[in-house]
C-alpha cells in the first residue's frame, strides 16, 4: 500500500468520533430526485407522523438539497426536533445503487454512543452505584494509574490514557485489514504501551481509550454487561428500537451503504469492522430518528437524569483548561467555542457529536431547553454518505459535511444564539 494512501486513511481513523477536531448526488433545489420529505419513518423513535412546521421543512429541504449538490453526496438523511416534536425530516439519494435511501435507514452511530455511555454513568451516579470522583481502583484495582484516575476524568477525557486510535502501529493494522475484529484488551494494549502525554487530570486529549476503560469500570461496578446496561438505562427508556449493539459488521435492514476512497481505491466500506471504535457493548448501529430523539431527550431536556446530573453532563467546566503538548494530536486549550463536558462536545450553548469514519459521517446538535430563551430544546441530526466526487483529495483531512449542515441549520433556527463553527484550540 502506498504511503500517501495509508496517511489519508489514518487521518480518518483518528477522526472517528471527533471529526470536529479535523474539520452520486444529483439534485436540484426543491424536490430532489430520490428524496422523501416529511414522511413518517418506521421502526425507530421518530413515529409522530408528518413534519409539523412547513417553514422549517422548507428550510431543511433547501439546505439539504444544496449540501447534496455542492458536495456530491451519495445520501443525506436529516431530522429536526423542537421540544421533542419532529418538525422536519428528509431523505435524499441512494442507500446503494438504484435503491433510494429512506428515513428509517440504518447506519453506524459512532460517537453518539459516547454520550449514551456518559448518560449511563450519570444514571449510576444518581442511583448511588458509582461516585464520579472516587478512584477507579475501587472497581479495577490492578489497572494502571487506577488510584489516580476517576470516572469523571474518563468521561471528560482528562484521564491521560493515550488514545489507541492515534497509535501509528494501530493505524497501520486497521488500514491493512479494516475487517479485523478487535477486543477491548487488544485496544488497551496499544494505549497502555504508548507513553503518556500528561498525568491524570492535568490536561485534555480526545481519547477513545478513556471510554474503553470507563466501560470496564461500569461493568465492574454493576456486575452486568455493558450492552445490557445501556439497553436498561438508555435505549429502552427512550424507546430507541432502531439502536442495536453490534460488535461485528452486521447492520439491520434497511442498510445505508457507505463508500470511501480513503485507502486509495473507491470501495464499499459498509462491512468494515467498527469494533475498534468504542468498548464492547457500545458499538452500535442506529437511525436518524433514534439519534435525534435521544439527543433531544438526554441533552435537550434531561429526561433520563436528575437535574444536577443533567447539568453536569453538559457543563462547560473545562473552558480555559488544557494546553498543547508535543506528540499529543488533540491536546489543546478548550474554549467557549469548543469545549468538552461528560461525553459531550460543547460549542457555545449547543451540544453535539460528530462521528466520521469508514465512509459514514453524521452529526447531532442540540440547544438544551435550559439555555434556550423560550425554554424549548432544538435538535438537528444529519447523516450522509459519499460519492467518489465528494472530495477532490481523499488523502487529506476529510471534512464532516453533516456537521457543517447541522451547524448551518442550528444558526438558521436560533439566529440569536447560533452554534460557533470553529474547532478547538491546539
Amino acid at each position: 500500500m502506498q504511503t500517501h494512501r495509508r496517511r489519508g486513511y489514518a487521518t480518518v481513523v483518528v477522526a472517528l468520533a471527533a471529526s470536529a477536531l479535523l474539520l452520486s448526488g444529483c439534485t436540484a433545489p426543491g424536490e430532489p430526485p430520490g428524496s422523501t420529505q416529511g414522511a413518517s419513518p418506521t421502526g425507530d423513535a421518530s413515529e409522530p407522523g408528518d413534519s409539523t412546521d412547513a417553514s422549517v421543512q422548507r428550510l431543511l429541504d433547501e439546505a439539504a438539497a444544496r449540501a447534496v449538490e455542492t458536495h456530491s453526496l451519495g445520501s443525506l438523511i436529516a431530522e429536526i426536533r423542537i421540544d421533542g416534536e419532529v418538525v422536519a425530516q428528509t431523505a435524499i439519494g441512494e442507500a446503494m445503487g438504484g435503491v433510494p435511501v429512506t428515513l428509517d435507514g440504518r447506519f453506524r452511530n459512532g460517537a453518539v454512543a459516547i454520550t449514551y455511555l456518559s448518560t449511563l454513568l450519570m444514571r449510576l451516579v444518581d442511583d448511588g452505584v458509582v461516585d464520579l470522583d472516587e478512584p477507579i481502583a475501587t472497581w479495577l484495582p490492578d489497572f494502571p494509574e487506577a488510584d489516580r484516575v476517576t470516572p469523571r476524568m474518563l468521561a471528560n477525557m482528562t484521564a491521560g490514557y493515550p488514545d489507541h486510535v492515534a497509535n501509528p502501529e494501530f493505524i497501520d493494522a486497521v488500514v491493512d485489514d479494516p475487517f479485523h475484529a478487535w477486543t477491548d484488551d487488544t485496544l488497551l494494549a496499544f494505549s497502555l504501551g504508548a507513553p503518556r502525554s500528561f498525568e491524570p487530570g492535568e490536561n485534555w486529549d480526545y481519547s477513545h481509550s478513556d471510554y474503553i476503560v470507563l466501560g470496564l469500570v461500569l461493568e465492574a461496578a454493576t456486575g452486568e454487561r455493558l450492552a445490557d446496561l445501556l439497553a436498561e438505562h438508555v435505549l429502552e427508556p427512550l424507546g430507541l428500537d432502531a439502536t442495536v449493539a453490534e460488535q461485528g459488521t452486521a447492520i439491520p435492514d434497511p442498510v445505508v451503504h457507505a463508500f470511501t476512497a480513503e485507502r486509495g481505491v473507491w470501495e464499499d466500506s459498509t462491512w468494515w469492522n467498527p469494533s475498534w471504535t468504542l468498548p464492547e457493548g457500545a458499538v452500535q448501529t442506529s437511525s436518524i430518528g433514534d439519534i435525534a430523539s435521544s439527543f433531544d431527550a438526554i441533552v435537550g431536556r434531561g429526561d433520563l437524569l436528575e437535574p444536577d446530573s443533567w447539568q453536569q453532563l453538559i457543563a462547560p467546566d473545562l473552558i480555559g483548561f488544557g494546553h498543547p503538548v508535543e506528540g499529543c494530536r488533540a491536546c489543546g486549550t478548550l474554549t467557549e467555542n469548543w469545549s468538552y463536558g461528560l461525553g459531550t462536545i460543547l460549542v457555545g450553548d449547543w451540544v453535539k457529536q460528530t462521528p466520521l469514519f469508514g465512509g459514514y459521517a453524521s452529526a447531532v446538535l442540540t440547544l438544551p431547553a435550559s439555555r434556550a430563551d423560550d425554554g424549548r430544546s432544538v435538535t438537528v441530526a444529519v447523516a450522509i454518505t459519499y460519492t467518489r466526487d465528494t472530495f477532490p483529495d481523499w488523502g487529506g483531512n476529510l471534512a464532516n459535511h453533516a456537521d457543517a449542515l447541522a451547524l448551518e441549520l442550528g444558526g438558521e433556527l436560533v439566529p440569536d444564539d447560533p452554534p460557533p463553527t470553529v474547532g478547538p484550540q491546539g
